[in-house]
């Protein structure tokens, strides 16, 4: 992939995140480029969606999978997840907006199969910390799941605005996030 392409898909990304109904004309803004760039790369806004979904999907499905591997104990994978989801940060929230507005009902290639595999992997690992009573069995999955995200987009916002220093957003986000689920 050229670099003026990788180029154009953060743009479009963080353009995206940040206002879906975003341009082809602001997306090349983003990207410092014309829009007769952006058409060179990708015939319409719709093709460079896809490759946006498509990158985003690759990247942050091999990272939730590296941290959902990188332990045996579910409290150091969620953790670890979590930590993963903030790394990708953007990628993870543009990701997670575009299954949101899906319902989860468009699966239909490897990698969208692929990160709801992560998600049911998430799951799994919430669930067995409720049974070890690791985490408050009054809050239900799904509600987990979006209080995740929610923290994982509150770190991503305290971030780009300068709020809080950038070496608290980690430790300040996750000692958020197990907080309000019971985690100790």
């Amino acid at each position: 992939m050229s670099v003026t392409r990788d180029k154009l898909i953060e743009a479009a990304v963080v353009a995206l995140n940040q206002d879906e109904s975003a341009t082809i004309e602001q997306i090349a803004t983003m990207a410092g480029v014309t829009r007769r760039t952006v058409h060179r790369y990708f015939n319409d806004r719709n093709t460079l969606v896809q490759e946006c979904k498509q990158t985003m999907l690759q990247v942050c499905n091999l990272k939730m999978t590296q941290a959902y591997q990188s332990s045996q104990q579910p409290a150091i994978q969620l953790e670890n997840m979590f930590y993963a989801a903030l790394e990708v940060g953007i990628q993870y929230s543009f990701v997670k907006k575009l299954f949101k507005r899906n319902q989860y009902t468009n699966l239909v290639n490897n990698q969208e199969r692929a990160y709801d595999d992560v998600k049911a992997n998430w799951f799994k690992l919430v669930e067995i910390l409720q049974q070890q009573g690791a985490i408050d069995k009054k809050l239900s999955i799904p509600w987990i799941y979006n209080l995740f995200g929610g923290m994982v987009d509150i770190a991503i916002e305290a971030q780009q605005a300068g709020d809080v220093a950038r070496n608290d957003i980690k430790s300040f986000s996750w000692t958020s996030f197990k907080g309000s689920i019971g985690l100790q």
